[in-house]
């Protein structure tokens, strides 16, 4: 993540707790990594290794050295020395997980302003650098999921983006990741665009031209996918029991009640990737880093997460 972040705070603060489930690797630099250390590490293990394959050890963070220099990068600025070192330590990573040297990522935040230029974020430049164009964000909580069909648009171009074709491609993903991480035959919800799903077009025909052709397409191929359904109860619906997922036409409308219902303990997945991929569900949080006081549960959720989808993985 950022170093100017708290990205490096968090996962030191969730070692002692996740330690034990897999053997852990740090992509940093010495100059990031010591500051820290120094502030949050508590004493936990750490030792410096070449790859991946020399991390023998549970109960040790292993950390790899990825080349170029941090100091001086203060704590709490947006700076461009800031977003390239996580660019670098991400792009690391990614190899290595392409190379099938890692199960999984956990990527810690990054600040998008820091990183500039066309960069949309940790999932678009993952799937970049997989080569694929099948990929879609999730969302994780103990309760239900979330898939998002739209990601970083305005509100006006994500709505223009939502097509039939997309749905049904999106409902085939999630139905297809959701098998390779051992959830067979998950129930997955359509959330509508419109109030009450459109009223039968009394308040929009989204539902009833682009949404419910892909559900029936879908339905019909074998994939337990129902909707449209209005979006101001479905939510609660899954947080319930009643589906499993629910995919949501644009960003604010499926992340506000994963964060209101599962603060602190929602996952963000990326579905699509040859490998698992996971993050903690918070930014950088400037105006605290260095200061000792980020809450590592999400980084802990994350970790958490990582180890259970590759424990599942078929």
């Amino acid at each position: 993540g950022d170093p100017s972040g708290i990205g490096l705070e968090v996962i030191l603060k969730a070692m002692p707790t996740v330690a034990e489930s897999a053997r852990w690797i740090l992509y940093t630099d010495s100059a990031a990594f010591d500051r820290h250390y120094v502030r949050f590490g508590n004493a936990f293990p750490y030792r410096w290794i070449g790859n991946p394959l020399e991390a023998t050890e549970k109960a040790c963070l292993h950390l790899i050295e990825v080349p170029g220099a941090t100091c001086p990068i203060p704590w709490g600025d947006i700076q461009e020395a800031a977003g390239q070192r996580a660019i670098a330590y991400l792009k690391a990573a990614g190899d290595a997980a392409l190379r099938h040297d890692l199960a999984a990522v956990v990527t810690a935040p990054v600040h998008k302003a820091a990183v500039g230029g066309a960069f949309k974020g940790q999932t678009d430049f993952l799937a970049d650098q997989a080569r694929t164009t099948r990929f879609a964000m999730a969302f994780f909580t103990p309760t239900f999921k979330v898939v998002l069909a739209t990601v970083h648009l305005s509100l006006r171009d994500a709505l223009a983006t939502l097509s039939t074709a997309l749905y049904m491609d999106l409902i085939r993903l999630v139905a297809e990741e959701f098998r390779r991480f051992g959830f067979p035959n998950p129930s997955i919800a359509i959330a509508g665009i419109n109030p009450h799903a459109g009223e039968d077009g009394m308040f929009g025909r989204e539902e009833l031209d682009l949404l419910a052709p892909a559900v029936r397409e879908c339905a019909e191929a074998g994939i337990r996918v129902s909707g449209p359904h209005s979006a101001d109860s479905l939510y609660y619906r899954a947080h319930t029991g009643e589906f499993d997922v629910v995919v949501a036409p644009y960003h604010d409308q499926g992340l506000a009640p994963v964060k209101l219902i599962a603060h602190g303990q929602s996952t963000n997945v990326t579905l699509g990737l040859p490998y698992v991929r996971t993050s903690p569900d918070h930014g950088t949080a400037l105006s605290i880093a260095g200061k000792g006081l980020a809450d590592p549960a999400g980084m802990i959720s994350a970790m958490r997460c990582a180890v259970d989808l590759c424990s599942r993985s078929q």
